[in-house]
């Protein structure tokens, strides 16, 4: 079975961790081009990390048979100083090879480098314009607490904008917010990961009534936070132990990621 992992910081993944991914059957990544958090950094950082990923990364993807594809944006917890410039330099990468899409952009109260929500707002609203007019997938980050409220909140910003819903990946998704998400008509992005408490089990559990044309399952690895790189191969383990039909199965992992990234 081939599997793409729809999310991941390759900053986070040395070579034993491809290596393995690779053997599990993760012939694709899409990754987060943004920096790990920082107060204040510098713009040119933001670009740097870019060209980080889209160059040096894919070629380490590449050496164990794992197509990285990119997303570009600012991360909430990466907010530079002077963002304006990053949003004067993205025309340079959105149609770039390999970039899919927009993220990991979002909202979230605990931004350091960015308290103020009203700036984190502006940004988001500008990289869902850039999506809208280049035909790119969308990929929000949701916080850990009130998830009604931010998940609302991103339904707001979709509507404002036109977005198609279908090519709007709401990532974190547990649970409480599932059907909430799938019925909007965005895609539930759902993160296997050991520090927010989600195992491949529960995952499989989750999908069990889920739409299941409208959910992609992550990994989230970040060198930050404990993350399992295997934990996308191992909820298809889950799903296989539950009965999950093999095209069921195969849509979550391979074609809903390869269809909403249109890769």
């Amino acid at each position: 079975m081939q599997i793409i992992d729809s999310h991941v910081h390759m900053d986070s993944l040395e070579r034993a961790a491809l290596e393995s991914m690779s053997l599990a059957g993760i012939n694709a990544v899409v990754a987060d081009a943004a920096p790990i958090p920082g107060l204040t950094p510098a713009w040119q950082s933001v670009l740097d990390f870019f060209e980080r990923t889209l160059g040096y990364d894919t070629m380490r993807g590449a050496e164990f048979f794992i197509d990285v594809y990119v997303m570009v944006g600012i991360n909430m917890f990466f907010v530079p100083r002077d963002y304006e410039k990053v949003f004067d330099s993205i025309s340079k990468y959105i149609n770039r090879d390999r970039v899919v899409g927009v993220g990991e952009i979002g909202l979230d109260p605990r931004s350091e480098s960015c308290p103020d929500l009203s700036k984190q707002e502006e940004i988001v609203k500008f990289f869902l314009q850039i999506a809208k007019e280049h035909d790119k997938a969308v990929l929000f980050h949701t916080p850990s607490t009130d998830r009604y409220k931010w998940v609302e909140q991103y339904f707001k910003f979709i509507d404002e904008i036109k977005l198609q819903p279908e090519k709007v990946i709401i990532s974190h998704v547990d649970s409480t917010i599932l059907k909430m998400v799938t019925d909007f008509g965005c895609i539930a992005g759902i993160t296997v990961q050991p520090w927010r408490k989600i195992t491949p089990a529960d995952v499989a559990k989750m999908l069990k009534d889920a739409d299941l044309d409208r959910v992609l399952v992550n990994s989230d690895s970040s060198l930050r936070l404990g993350s399992d790189p295997l934990g996308v191969p191992k909820t298809a383990l889950e799903m296989r132990k539950l009965g999950f039909k093999k095209e069921d199965i195969e849509k979550v992992f391979y074609e809903n990621p390869k269809k909403v990234f249109n890769l």
